[in-house]
């Protein structure tokens, strides 16, 4: 057991589990405890074993010893509002990161390709229609700037790339149907991301070629992104991903492949993966 000398873990715990609007029920549900027992930890009486605080940390993105020894009951929730097209945006930026630094932006291929991306995601905020070479024209520019540049901001921005196009095959009138969609609050996050389920022929087969055409240059960028320890819990990320959106060829079916991807997230969050924690938080909260 681990002992504490005062409740600084007990008032983290009840502050992270109000913050992400869960009951104790539901907490101990995720770190397998009645909720008795979690108003235990709450309230001090109680000591997590060593297995749930890893599961604690696991669920809050927090190290062990930040929950506790850190004073953590000043962290703000995050709201999103599910219904807005601008805080849609907000909520691609946090599945599909984008990068920059001082160094980076030097690169007249890098800063090229970042302005235009901050133009393309301010367009799509807007329900804006962008020129149909806008986001060639960003995967060129950071595909450029990958071979000009030591650091791997421009290797990670190209995957960035290639997922913005890779969710833009759809045709107009289904984008705008989508926007419809958001605007009249018919659609939630798990719908946007089930709609792959529901293309035509004709989007299926753009898919295919989509995949035959990018999938060495992704796998190539992964590789890269892997080979470096700051970059690995990225690469780990966007790994899943693929096979969440479906931009894998393989002999399964998209629902299998939606699975496999799904559980590879849930693995990478539980051991410590930023990325894959703010996404598997995203997906419950819409379940």
């Amino acid at each position: 057991m681990i002992e504490m000398d005062d409740n600084q873990l007990g008032r983290n715990i009840q502050h992270l589990r109000i913050i992400h609007n869960e009951t104790l029920e539901e907490l101990g549900g995720i770190i397998h405890c009645a909720k008795s027992t979690v108003k235990g930890y709450e309230n001090g009486r109680r000591s997590p074993d060593f297995q749930t605080l890893q599961l604690l940390a696991a669920h809050y993105n927090k190290p062990i010893d930040e929950l506790l020894y850190a004073d953590l009951t000043e962290l703000e929730s995050i709201s999103i509002d599910m219904n807005s097209p601008s805080h849609i945006m907000e909520l691609m930026k946090t599945i599909l990161p984008l990068y920059s630094s001082e160094d980076a932006m030097g690169n007249a291929n890098f800063k090229n390709g970042y302005e235009l991306s901050q133009r393309l995601l301010a367009a799509f905020s807007n329900a804006e229609v962008l020129p149909d070479n806008m986001i060639v024209r960003i995967f060129e520019s950071f595909a450029n700037a990958t071979d000009e540049l030591e650091n791997l901001e421009a290797v990670a921005n190209l995957v960035w790339s290639i997922f913005i196009w890779w969710s833009q095959i759809y045709d107009i009138n289904q984008i705008l149907s989508l926007q419809n969609k958001l605007q009249s609050k018919k659609l939630s996050f798990k719908d946007w991301m089930q709609l792959k389920d529901t293309e035509d022929a004709s989007v299926a087969e753009k898919r295919v070629s989509f995949i035959t055409d990018f999938g060495a240059i992704i796998i190539k960028a992964l590789k890269a992104l892997k080979s470096e320890p700051e970059w690995s819990d990225l690469a780990d990320y966007y790994i899943a991903l693929r096979y969440i959106v479906g931009m894998v060829d393989t002999d399964l079916s998209a629902e299998m492949n939606s699975a496999v991807g799904m559980q590879m997230m849930l693995s990478f969050m539980m051991l410590g993966n930023s990325y894959a924690f703010k996404f598997c938080k995203i997906c419950l909260s819409e379940s």
